[in-house]
C-alpha cells in the first residue's frame, strides 16, 4: 500500500534530474572558464579571477544537486560515449577494440565531487587577496582551474582508461602548482621530483591497465567488478593486477617509499598547496583504490598490501611530523599519516570509514595551509623556531588554525574525530590487535604534531630577527579571512553522525559485500582519550622551546630530513640516470655514425670517382665489418628456418 502511494506521488526536482548530466556539468564548467580566459580575458586579471570563482561556484552548485540526489536515491548511473573504436578484422570478442569515457554518478563520486569543487572554491577566494601581489595571477587561476578539471575528471571516471587519462593531468598540474615560484631552485626541483614520481606511477599503473585489458578485454569499473571472481585470471594474476594499480595509486597518495615528493609540494603557494593536500592531487591515488576496490576485495593479499603500506606510511609521516621545523612541510608530513591511515582502512576493509575519513580531512588539511600561508606571508619565514606569540597579534588567524587543529588531530566532536572512530571499529570488529595499536598510535602522535605546530607558531614569544618588526604584523581579513572561515564550519560539523540512514557519512557510501563500520563507545572512547592526551602532552612539552639535546641529535636531523629518503632519490638519479643518459648519447652518436657511414657506402658505389679520395680508412674497415655481421645473421636465420621446414 505505501509503496503504491510512494509511486503515484508526484515527482520532485530530485526524482526527474540527471545525476549525470549534473556531473558533466560539474566536470566541463572549469574547463570552459579555461578556454574564455586563455582566449578573451588573459590581460585582465581581475576579469579572469572573476569567470574563475564565478565558474567554480557554478560547479559547487551542481555537485551539491548531485549529493543531494545520491542521497535521495543512491543509484550507480552512467553516461558513456564511445572515444575510440577500432575493428581488428579477428573473430569473436578481438573483432573490435573500443575506448568510452563518460561520467558517473554514486555515492562516491558525489562525496569526493563535493570536496574536490568546494575547496577548490574556497581557495580560490582566497587566492583573489592572496596572489594579487604575485607575479602571474592570470597564471595561478589558470592553473587552479586546469587542477580542478583534472580531478574531477578523475573523481567521475567510469573507466581505467579515463582515469588513466586524468591521472596523467593531474600529473601536469600539481607539476604546474608546484613550480609557480619557478624561479626558486627549491621549488623547480621539488617540482621536477613530484612529476617524475608521478608519472613513473603513472606508467605503472599503465600497465595495469594493460594487463586488466589484456585479461578481461573490459576496463569499465562497473563492469569488471562482476568479473574479478569469475574464474578468469588465477589469484597470482589479481595480485599482480593489484600490485600495478596500487603503485599508480601510491606515487599520488604518497604512500611510503614514494612519498618524496610530497613534502616538497609545500613550495607551491598557500591556495595552491591547500588544494594539492586536501582534495588535490594526494587524494585521487586513494580514490582510485576506492573506486578499484573490487579488484582488492578479489585478493586477499592486495588488502594485506594495502594494510601495511598504508600502517607504515601513517606511521612513519607522523613521527617525521614531529621533528620538522618548517611550518608548511610539518603540515605536509601530516597530510602523509592521514593518507596513509585511509589506505589502512581499505586494506582492512573499513571502505566507508577510508572514504569518510578522506571527506572530514579535507576540510582541516585546507584550513592549515590557508592559516600557513597567512603566518608565513606575515614573518616572512616558514621556520618554526623564527615564530611565536601570535595569539595576541592575529586572534582571526588563530582561532581558525585552532580549529583546524582539532579537527585534524580527532578531538570530538570535530570532523576527524568521527572518521577515526569508524575505522577503529572496523579494527575491533575484526580483531586485529595490530590495527587496533596503529591506529591508537597514528592519532596519539597526529595529536602531538598538530598540537606542537600551533604551540610553537601562536604562543610564547614572538623570535626577534634582524630587520623585522612584529609589531607590523597584521591578522587577515577580507576575502582571506572569508574564506578561513567558511573553512571552520565544515571542520566543525562535518562528521557529526546525528543522523542515521541514508544521511550518515558511513551508511552513504558502501561496497557490496562489505559491512559498515559502525561506531561504538569502546572505540569512539579510546580515539577521544588518544588525541585529547597527545594533544595535551604536547601542550605540556612545547610550552617553551625544548632545548636540543646534543647526544640526540644526529636521531633529531635523521627524522627531520625523512629518514633521508629524499637524498636517497637524488643520490639514485645522479648515480644512474646521468649514467644512463651518458651511455645514451653515446649510443646515439655511435648509431649516428653508423647511418652516416652506411649513406657514405651507398654514394660511394654511386660516384666511386666523386666520394673515394673522402672515404677514410678506418671508415671502410668499421664498414666491413658491420656487413660481415648482418649477412652472418641473415644466413643463420635463414638456415634456422630451413632446418625448421626440413
Amino acid at each position: 500500500m505505501i509503496v503504491t502511494l510512494l509511486a503515484a506521488a508526484p515527482k520532485g526536482p530530485l526524482d526527474t534530474w540527471s545525476p549525470t548530466l549534473l556531473a558533466l556539468f560539474a566536470l566541463l564548467l572549469p574547463l570552459i572558464a579555461l578556454l574564455i580566459i586563455l582566449a578573451f580575458t588573459i590581460d585582465s586579471r581581475r576579469l579572469s579571477a572573476a569567470i574563475s570563482v564565478i565558474f567554480t561556484l557554478a560547479a559547487v552548485v551542481c555537485a551539491l544537486l548531485v549529493v543531494a540526489i545520491e542521497i535521495a536515491h543512491p543509484l550507480h548511473l552512467e553516461r558513456n560515449a564511445t572515444f575510440l573504436q577500432l575493428f581488428t578484422g579477428q573473430g569473436g570478442t578481438a573483432s573490435e577494440f573500443l575506448l568510452q569515457w563518460g561520467v558517473l554518478a554514486d555515492p562516491l563520486a558525489a562525496v569526493m565531487l563535493i570536496a574536490v569543487t568546494l575547496t577548490s572554491l574556497l581557495v580560490q577566494i582566497y587566492a583573489l587577496a592572496f596572489i594579487r601581489r604575485e607575479d602571474g595571477p592570470v597564471r595561478f587561476f589558470s592553473v587552479l582551474l586546469f587542477a580542478t578539471f583534472a580531478m574531477t575528471g578523475v573523481t567521475l571516471s567510469t573507466s581505467y582508461f579515463e582515469m588513466l587519462l586524468f591521472f596523467g593531468l593531474v600529473t601536469l598540474s600539481t607539476y604546474l602548482m608546484i613550480a609557480y615560484w619557478w624561479q626558486r631552485a627549491e621549488a623547480a626541483a621539488a617540482a621536477s621530483r613530484a612529476f617524475i614520481i608521478s608519472a613513473a606511477g603513472d606508467l605503472a599503473l599503465l600497465g595495469g591497465v594493460a594487463y586488466v585489458f589484456f585479461r578481461f578485454s573490459e576496463l569499465n569499473f562497473q563492469t569488471l567488478a562482476t568479473q574479478y571472481t569469475g574464474g578468469k585470471v588465477s589469484a597470482n594474476g589479481l595480485f599482480i593486477m593489484s600490485v600495478l594499480v596500487f603503485l599508480g595509486a601510491a606515487a599520488k597518495s604518497a604512500q611510503f617509499p614514494l612519498h618524496a615528493w610530497l613534502p616538497g609540494s609545500a613550495q607551491a603557494p598557500a591556495p595552491a598547496a591547500a588544494l594539492l593536500h586536501s582534495a588535490g592531487a594526494a587524494l585521487c591515488g586513494v580514490y582510485l583504490l576506492a573506486r578499484a576496490y573490487a579488484l582488492f576485495h578479489a585478493s586477499p593479499r592486495a588488502l594485506a598490501l594495502l594494510a601495511i603500506a598504508g600502517g607504515l606510511t601513517a606511521v612513519l609521516g607522523v613521527l617525521w611530523a614531529l621533528f620538522q621545523e618548517n611550518l608548511k612541510r610539518a603540515i605536509a608530513y601530516t597530510t602523509m599519516s592521514e593518507l596513509g591511515l585511509m589506505v589502512l582502512a581499505l586494506g582492512i576493509s573499513a571502505y566507508g570509514a577510508g572514504i569518510f575519513e578522506v571527506f572530514a580531512h579535507a576540510w582541516p588539511k585546507a584550513l592549515l595551509f590557508l592559516a600557513a600561508g597567512v603566518v608565513i606571508r606575515e614573518l616572512r619565514t616558514e621556520r618554526l623556531a623564527e615564530m611565536g606569540g601570535l595569539w595576541r597579534r592575529m586572534p582571526l588567524t588563530g582561532w581558525v588554525m585552532l580549529i583546524a587543529v582539532a579537527a585534524g588531530a580527532g578531538i570530538p566532536p570535530f570532523s576527524t574525530f568521527w572518521s577515526k572512530d569508524a575505522i577503529l571499529s572496523k579494527a575491533l570488529a575484526l580483531g586485529s590487535p595490530i590495527a587496533i595499536i596503529l591506529i591508537t598510535a597514528v592519532t596519539f602522535l597526529g595529536a602531538m604534531a598538530l598540537v606542537r605546530v600551533f604551540r610553537l607558531a601562536f604562543t610564547g614569544e614572538t623570535a626577534r630577527r634582524r630587520r623585522f618588526e612584529p609589531e607590523r604584523i597584521r591578522d587577515a581579513g577580507g576575502r582571506i579571512a572569508i574564506a578561513m572561515v567558511i573553512l571552520a564550519i565544515p571542520c566543525t560539523v562535518a562528521g557529526i553522525r546525528g543522523i542515521r540512514g541514508r544521511t550518515d557519512p558511513i551508511a552513504f557510501v558502501t561496497f557490496p559485500g562489505v559491512t559498515l563500520s559502525n561506531s561504538h563507545f569502546v572505540a569512539a572512547g579510546i580515539i577521544a582519550a588518544a588525541a585529547v592526551l597527545g594533544a595535551g602532552i604536547a601542550w605540556a612539552v612545547y610550552a617553551r622551546r625544548p632545548r636540543p639535546v646534543v647526544a640526540l641529535e644526529p636521531v633529531r636531523r635523521a627524522m627531520a630530513e625523512g629518514l633521508f629518503v629524499e637524498r636517497a632519490y637524488h643520490f639514485g638519479a645522479a648515480g644512474l640516470l646521468m649514467p644512463a643518459s651518458r651511455a645514451a648519447g653515446w649510443i646515439e652518436q655511435r648509431v649516428d655514425a653508423t647511418v652516416d657511414l652506411v649513406a657514405d657506402s651507398v654514394a660511394f658505389a654511386g660516384q666511386p670517382r666523386r666520394w673515394l679520395p673522402d672515404v677514410r680508412p678506418r671508415q671502410l674497415l668499421v664498414g666491413l665489418l658491420a656487413g660481415l655481421v648482418a649477412l652472418a645473421t641473415v644466413s643463420i636465420m635463414l638456415a634456422g628456418r630451413l632446418i625448421g621446414k626440413v
